[in-house]
């Protein structure tokens, strides 16, 4: 292997080494990056595709478009040997992924494979072992990196939809505690909100929601949302992992309520004084703001604060944890919001879009500093109604 330059991305903060291998080289690790690799579109089998001809290219010789890898938690020297850079990839196949190129390394494993097979091809697999493959590495790239990236990289194909590669991506966070909150995996009824969890697709989707500016769901997302999805990315910090700080901003929230509204749920009693002819939304925060459509409201209410310029990012927010708590007691406020929950489920044709859209405005309206309902909870549900039903009436 030899590295021919290097430079630096500063748009995702990472160093990028172009360098030469052989395809001999380059096949002793590819397939346990393959068996690592979360993040592409399933293998494309059927034989009548131009993958069954490039097999055959490549076997005679021909130049592929550079692959796309990405290394992660290397040690990186200002100045590296082609010796040691190629020690560490074949050492450590666990740290690499392939960011573009995945059907061209298939191609070039089932290439391999049909030669040495063939006891009559021995020449033809040592040609083919020697062959040139030209090879884009990114170097301690982190997950925004990659995510960014991997969309910029594969905006001309069907990739996966960049929900589903955030969702794989951060599905290392399943089943772990985060900041105080477990986030369970995604099968119904396992996340208790009473202790605590968060269901890890209701994570997904309020990130998702903060990215698109939108509480609505995205049930088939094309190359649009995709392109729309980097717009939004293209501002962001690469300083750090804007997952993490959406997830941790949601949660200081979720913990000020809490603190809030006590430890007492929401009684009978009280739900009839209310006249909330339902089973109501949720009976203490908990329940009412672990739900995909508190998750989503919130990342697209804090997604245009940071368009409209009222915050310039997550740490904008950390003042005002507190101040919320200063500011408000009881649960009279919950009750409220979940008297005008239950007077949009009796009048909404879709039920949950439409609890979204009210809880976006209701956090836009305790959030924006330039609102009269400015961390006040009581006037926030009240004009977060009436800003949704201006929409829906």
């Amino acid at each position: 292997m030899k590295i021919l330059s290097q430079s630096k991305d500063h748009r995702i903060n990472s160093k990028n080494f172009y360098v030469e291998m052989s395809f001999k080289e380059y096949l002793e690790f590819a397939p346990q990056i393959l068996s690592n690799n979360k993040f592409q579109r399933k293998r494309v089998r059927t034989s009548k595709t131009i993958y069954s001809l490039l097999r055959e290219d490549l076997i005679n010789g021909c130049i592929m478009p550079p692959l796309v890898l990405a290394v992660t938690n290397f040690d990186l020297e200002d100045t590296i040997s082609n010796e040691v850079f190629y020690s560490f990839l074949q050492d450590n196949p666990e740290k690499i992924m392939i960011l573009d190129g995945l059907q061209r390394t298939y191609v070039l494993l089932d290439a391999y494979n049909s030669l040495k097979e063939d006891s009559t091809k021995e020449e033809q697999l040592r040609n083919f072992q020697n062959y040139t493959l030209r090879v884009e590495i990114y170097v301690n790239i982190n997950k925004f990196g990659v995510l960014y990236r991997m969309l910029t990289l594969n905006t001309g194909q069907t990739p996966m939809s960049a929900r589903h590669q955030i969702e794989m991506l951060y599905s290392d966070l399943n089943n772990t505690v985060f900041d105080g909150i477990k986030i369970v995996t995604d099968i119904e009824g396992m996340a208790n909100p009473d202790n605590n969890e968060f269901t890890f697709k209701n994570v997904i989707d309020g990130f998702n929601s903060y990215m698109n500016r939108s509480e609505l769901p995205i049930d088939r997302q094309d190359l649009l949302d995709n392109i729309r999805m980097l717009e939004k990315m293209s501002v962001e910090s690469n300083s750090s992992d804007i997952f993490e700080d959406f997830l941790k901003s949601y949660i200081n929230i979720f913990k000020s309520l809490q603190k809030v509204f006590g430890d007492e749920d929401i009684l009978d009693d009280e739900i009839d004084e209310y006249q909330i002819k339902g089973a109501p939304f949720g009976r203490n925060v908990n329940k009412v703001f672990s739900t995909s459509q508190a998750l989503t409201g919130y990342g697209a209410a804090i997604g245009k604060l940071k368009d409209f310029k009222i915050i310039k990012s997550f740490e904008d927010l950390d003042p005002i944890y507190e101040k919320i708590i200063e500011n408000n007691s009881g649960k009279q406020w919950l009750l409220e919001m979940i008297s005008k929950l239950d007077n949009i489920r009796e009048n909404s044709k879709k039920i949950g879009n439409a609890q979204r859209m009210y809880f976006q405005y209701f956090f836009r309206e305790l959030l924006n500093k330039e609102n009269e309902s400015y961390l006040d909870l009581d006037k926030a549900v009240y004009n977060g109604y009436e800003k949704y039903r201006s929409q829906v009436e």
